[in-house]
């Protein structure tokens, strides 16, 4: 098997400013999250209403300081801003911007 080094490698054939800019695109990458297209937006709206409306588990991907964070429960409220998502332990407020994707609890162990 070869054991290959990736990016390193290469690191030594770099010159300076390809290197900072390379660090500064990967900060960027990592820091803001990937806008959703109008499909994805529709189809997460129509999960968390019939979540909402059911009251059946969801899990919900949620970008919050440049890391995803997964959140299970059932919807108790939605709002124009916000969602609150009661879970095992508490109850948990989550703004709708930082919302990723949903998915509904029963399509997950399918």
């Amino acid at each position: 098997m070869i054991k290959d080094r990736g990016t390193i490698k290469w690191a030594a054939m770099m010159m300076p400013e390809h290197l900072d800019f390379l660090k500064e695109y990967k900060q960027d990458v990592t820091d803001k999250p990937r806008e959703l297209a109008e499909w994805e937006l529709e189809e997460l709206q129509q999960t968390m209403d019939h979540a909402y409306r059911q009251q059946l588990d969801v899990k919900l991907v949620v970008w919050t300081a440049g890391k995803t964070t997964q959140w299970t429960g059932i919807i108790k409220a939605i709002t124009t801003t916000e969602l609150i998502l009661e879970t095992l332990l508490k109850t948990k407020t989550i703004p709708i911007q930082s919302i990723k994707s949903a998915q509904l609890e029963a399509d997950y162990y399918d």
